[in-house]
């Protein structure tokens, strides 16, 4: 090739992914938990110094739930301030178990409306009120307790529109809703068990934090450098594992920052996935653009040099694009003027 007839320009892809696995140890908590429950919170892990307390590292990097710990000696029981044995005086019916309730209630047949008797309403003059107008397709077999007709109440309460109240039986007075009669009530801070369990608690987590550096193909080389082709793959399990040799400067540059060892950071899994790819120009042939890289491993290999065989693919070049898109906009614009000028000669 004559030195000047070529140009070659290196666009390398890029797949970085890399996961980290932290260790973060929570502060000292107090906590009060209703009742007796110092042999279930004495089952937890004990801690006497929380910086030095050892924790396994969870296996893997998926979400793992919190060791929680239990300060060694913390654990007692407190009674509890607030309460008798678990239970107060109810409020709401002042301790005598009962509350006022009404003698009568509206029936439930009727709705305590009109509807009580068709012929007074529950006003008690007779022939007042029109029954209604498919009157004689609903029974009526009672007479009404307030005007005296006939056949024309409801049948639940005879025209009188309530009822005796079903849970006082009419005697004005019923259990306490709060305390159902008994006079007291749970006091619901400590459950009504009177005792609290109190401890120091301390939690250790390992979360899971992922990154990702890319370097994406352009639109018309998503097809030929998929995964199909031939991308070098490389994985980094911890600080000190190197990069390839062959990486190039412009992506050693996005991945380098990312290796570094964060804050408490206590395991690591990347990926490292890269495809070397150069851009070629002809100056014989300037209406194209060829892109040259390694085929996907397996497709092709030079037996004589044990080298990978590069796959080269062709694309119009920027100026060609531009020439038939205008081509393709100009005949769209004349086939549009074309038209009006139909309409317009059938219109006259």
């Amino acid at each position: 090739m004559v030195p000047g007839t070529a140009r070659l320009t290196d666009r390398p892809l890029l797949d970085f992914r890399i996961d980290r696995r932290f260790e973060v140890r929570g502060q000292e908590v107090r906590r009060r938990v209703p009742g007796r429950k110092l042999k279930e919170i004495s089952k937890r892990p004990a801690y006497t110094d929380l910086a030095a307390h050892p924790v396994p590292v969870p296996s893997g990097f998926a979400s793992s739930p919190p060791v929680r710990l239990v300060r060694e000696g913390s654990m007692a029981e407190e009674s509890c301030e607030g309460c008798a044995g678990g239970s107060l005086d109810c409020e709401q019916c002042g301790g005598s178990g009962t509350q006022k309730c009404p003698t009568r209630v509206k029936c439930r047949a009727c709705g305590g409306g009109v509807d009580a008797c068709w012929s007074c309403g529950g006003t008690r003059d007779r022939d007042t009120r029109k029954p209604p107008a498919k009157a004689q397709r609903q029974v009526r077999t009672d007479w009404c307790r307030r005007c005296g007709a006939h056949d024309v109440a409801c049948p639940k309460c005879q025209g009188q529109q309530t009822m005796p109240c079903g849970v006082c039986k009419e005697k004005g007075v019923r259990p306490c809703d709060a305390c159902k009669g008994s006079k007291r009530v749970r006091h619901d801070p400590c459950g009504g068990k009177g005792y609290f369990t109190a401890y120091v608690e301390a939690e250790i987590s390992h979360p899971v934090e992922s990154d990702r550096k890319r370097v994406a193909a352009p639109p018309h080389l998503w097809w030929p450098t998929s995964w199909r082709a031939g991308w070098r793959v490389k994985h980094l399990a911890n600080v000190w594992d190197k990069l390839p040799p062959d990486l190039p400067e412009s992506l050693r540059a996005e991945v380098e920052p990312q290796l570094a060892l964060a804050r408490r950071e206590v395991a690591r899994r990347a990926t490292l996935r890269y495809l070397p790819v150069a851009r070629v120009t002809v100056d014989a042939d300037p209406e194209w653009v060829y892109f040259a890289f390694p085929d996907r491993v397996g497709a092709g290999t030079d037996t004589e040099t044990g080298t990978d065989i590069l796959k080269v693919v062709r694309r119009p070049a920027k100026q060609v694009v531009l020439r038939v898109a205008g081509i393709a906009s100009g005949a769209v614009v004349i086939a549009v003027l074309a038209m009006v000028l139909v309409l317009r000669v059938i219109g006259a």
